[in-house]
Parts: C-alpha cells; sequence; structure tokens
C-alpha cells in the first residue's frame, strides 16, 4: 500500500485538524521529495526538481524566474514606496489572482515572468500619483 498523505496543519477535513507533510510531493512522479540538509538548510529533490525549505519542488527556469520577479518587486516595497501588503495587493490585481496566493514560491514559470513588467507599471504609478500630490 501507499503512503498516506496528509494535508497541511492548516486545512480541516471532517472536522480534525491534520499533521504537516514533511516533504513537498513531486508534481511529475507523485512522490515524496527527497529530503538534503545542507548549511542554507533544508533542500528538497526529486526528478529533476527541487525546493528550500517544503515549498512546491520547481526547475531551473521556474526558479530562475521567481528569481527575477523578486529582484524586480521587492524593492517597491522595501523602498517603503508602498507598505508591502499594498505591493502584494497590487500584484495579485494585476496576475488576477487572490492575495492570500501571491507569493513568489508558488508561481509557475509563466506566471513569474510576469511580475518585472508589472513592478514597472506599479512604480510607474506610483510616481504619477507622486507627482499629481506635487502639483
Amino acid at each position: 500500500a501507499g503512503k498516506l498523505k496528509l494535508p497541511c496543519a492548516r486545512s480541516r477535513e471532517g472536522g480534525v485538524t491534520m499533521k504537516k507533510k514533511d516533504s513537498p510531493t513531486c508534481p511529475k512522479c507523485g512522490a515524496d521529495a527527497i529530503r538534503q540538509e545542507t548549511r542554507y538548510g533544508a533542500r528538497f529533490s526529486c526528478c529533476g526538481l527541487w525546493a528550500w525549505g517544503n515549498n512546491p519542488l520547481a526547475d531551473g527556469d521556474t526558479h530562475n524566474a521567481r528569481q527575477a520577479a523578486h529582484a524586480a518587486f521587492d524593492p517597491i516595497w522595501r523602498s517603503k514606496k508602498l507598505s508591502r501588503t499594498e505591493a502584494y495587493q497590487k500584484l495579485a490585481t494585476a496576475l488576477a489572482i487572490e492575495q492570500r496566493h501571491c507569493h513568489m514560491k508558488k508561481m509557475d514559470v509563466a506566471t513569474a515572468r510576469k511580475v518585472p513588467d508589472i513592478a514597472v507599471e506599479i512604480l510607474r504609478q506610483i510616481s504619477v500619483a507622486q507627482e499629481a500630490v506635487r502639483g
């Protein structure tokens, strides 16, 4: 018999809180990913995909797209032009997804590749609003 897959601790099934899984599931083969301890923390891998921590496994193109997304987007909220929450609200709206699902680590490659252009547009909107205030 196969291993029982348990949902995240925050989910409820039949009114019972379930225990969080120890490793992500491979989207290619359905197996639990293999955990490797590194000096940077836990790294999970399977079928050529990997993730740090208990995040969804992804390939190199997806990791690169997510890194580019962070590089373009994070300066918006780090500069204090918007709060982090406000910035992610704008990003979620532009991507037409719920804010609670708007995390770079959960994005597929196509979605992550949209983020740099959206970040440029958010910065443009901020500049226009600041100019309007200055009059």
